[in-house]
């Protein structure tokens, strides 16, 4: 056991309470840095363990295997990047504005460097994600899917609104972020993308309007206050 990884440990060679987080947080960032600069293959637990300056109990003790690992930093990674401490508040907005902003807060966040490269690194190994416990769905919800629902249910009290306000959520995030990812992978800048993203958005919004997909929610019934 080298030096800095005893001098972390408490009594029974475990590690000291308060250290704990930190050598999660150690272990998960040496896992992002490896995975993007590497891939799945070429990344070893060991070459985390090593990186992180951990032992190999660190690691064994927290992630049955890599895949588990791999499905850890992209979850952190996720809740990370899409975090959201800046609560929107557009409550007593009407129902388009509040969903213009939070999609395009999504977009915002998701056309960032970092958010892109996580991305990539995505796409390289979605085949693996089916044996990861890692679905689709879970990756769009925290990605953005649920700060739209949060958006659109805002103003409702019944308990199933959330679920429900899934449906168009889903709906606008994979009309608008779609094509602005694909244009993000292909290497155009963020700063050229936001434009046209912002014009999908409203462009989205009328068609989900359009086809019934929003009838049930707060200003639905009032034409003129939902274009307002």
């Amino acid at each position: 056991m080298d030096a800095v990884e005893h001098d972390k440990r408490g009594a029974g060679g475990r590690p000291a309470a308060g250290r704990k987080g930190e050598v999660d947080a150690r272990l998960l960032d040496a896992a992002t840095r490896l995975f993007l600069a590497l891939g799945f293959d070429a990344t070893s637990c060991d070459q985390v363990a090593l990186d992180a300056r951990a032992g190999k109990a660190s690691i064994y003790a927290r992630y049955a295997n890599k895949g588990a690992l791999f499905a850890a930093l992209i979850e952190s990674n996720l809740a990370r990047l899409f975090a959201t401490p800046d609560a929107l508040d557009v409550a007593d907005s009407p129902l388009r504005e509040r969903m213009t902003v939070a999609c395009l807060s999504v977009v915002e966040k998701a056309l960032q460097p970092d958010a892109v490269a996580l991305l990539r690194l995505l796409v390289a190994e979605a085949p693996r994600l089916r044996d990861m416990a890692l679905s689709a769905d879970q990756v769009r919800w925290r990605m953005g899917v649920g700060r739209v629902a949060d958006a659109i249910a805002a103003r409702s009290s019944e308990p199933d609104a959330i679920a429900r306000a899934t449906v168009p959520a889903t709906q606008l995030i994979d009309i608008v972020l779609a094509p602005a990812l694909m244009r993000a992978l292909l290497g155009e800048d963020e700063a050229g993308l936001m434009p046209s993203a912002k014009e999908c958005i409203g462009a989205a919004i009328d068609f989900l309007a359009a086809g019934g997909a929003l009838d049930s929610w707060d200003e639905a019934a009032s034409p003129d206050t939902f274009y307002k």
